[in-house]
């Protein structure tokens, strides 16, 4: 997916609630994203969706790309105009709304896609029927969330984060069949022709996992729900974001370097100021009239 637009044009804040092409590509943060939906492309193929909590639309923009049509429904009225200005189709509106009261009709998609919204979420088994409630006879629901155990601590935008068997029992009362996939962050090595790397897109290539991972490591979870059985899969996809610079960590790691080494010099003048000011005549008789005063105020209590 491309997304011509500036990030110094922007009109939208780089909050760090949602992710946004134009200030994150093509981070890590950018790959993580994207991923999901390219994921879900072919299971949305012909369907009517719901891209709940659709952020800044790129996501409901790239499933639009298979899908019949799109409904990107978002809490922030910012976020919905964004993306209206920017992914706005023929096949592609964006709503206003909350996951607690879905602005849909009931049985009126075909797929709900809520991705990282859950966990923001306060009354989440409300917002699981309301998935239900919107989904047609038939329908499939794209629930990813990340994993409590594994997701790093004090994200103040996540209201409940899961664990695996507590959002299978959360799901379970409205979707009789959950098929479990995941999503984790590796450091990626890859040899290949400059052509290859050197442009935004599909790269084949063979991958071979040397840095396997049980269930409980992964940082999110990834699920297909669904009422009666289904064929729906997700396919497996990778991407590589957030290129790892050696050179760039190093220097990094020197500037933090220096710039504690200056803090550390300015430290010690500080202390050495502090000396000199406590040992000067002004101090001492600043120090015993404050020692006076303050047994006179003892004597009157």
């Amino acid at each position: 997916m491309t997304d011509a637009v500036d990030a110094d044009t922007v009109d939208i804040e780089n909050d760090g609630e949602r992710m946004i092409p134009a200030f994150h590509r093509p981070s890590l943060l950018y790959a993580e994203h994207l991923t999901r939906y390219q994921a879900a492309a072919e299971i949305v193929r012909g369907k009517r969706v719901l891209d709940i909590a659709s952020g800044s639309g790129y996501g409901s923009s790239l499933l639009a790309g298979t899908a019949a049509s799109v409904v990107g429904v978002d809490v922030s009225e910012v976020a919905v105009a964004y993306a209206t200005r920017q992914y706005g189709a023929d096949n592609l509106e964006f709503r206003h709304g909350n996951a607690e009261h879905i602005p849909l009709e009931d049985d009126s998609v075909d797929v709900v896609v809520t991705f990282e919204t859950i966990e923001h979420v306060e009354d989440y088994r409300a917002f699981v029927a309301e998935i239900d409630r919107v989904l047609a006879p038939g329908g499939i629901a794209l629930v990813s969330t990340p994993n409590d155990l594994e997701f790093v601590e004090g994200n103040h935008y996540h209201l409940h984060e899961f664990v695996y068997d507590e959002l299978r029992e959360l799901l379970a009362p409205h979707f009789a069949h959950v098929k479990p996939f995941f999503q984790a962050t590796w450091q990626a090595v890859a040899v290949g022709t400059q052509e290859d790397f050197s442009t935004e897109g599909v790269v084949e290539a063979t991958v071979h996992n040397l840095a396997p991972l049980e269930r409980d490591q992964f940082l999110y979870f990834y699920f297909v729900c669904s009422r009666e059985p289904t064929d729906a899969t997700v396919p497996t996809v990778l991407a590589l974001g957030g290129h790892h610079s050696d050179r760039a960590i190093q220097q990094r790691d020197l500037a933090t370097q220096a710039r504690l080494e200056e803090l550390e010099v300015a430290l010690a003048g500080a202390r050495h100021d502090l000396e000199v000011l406590r040992s000067t005549r002004s101090h001492r008789i600043a120090t015993g009239i404050s020692s006076v005063a303050h047994k006179l105020r003892l004597t009157r209590g």
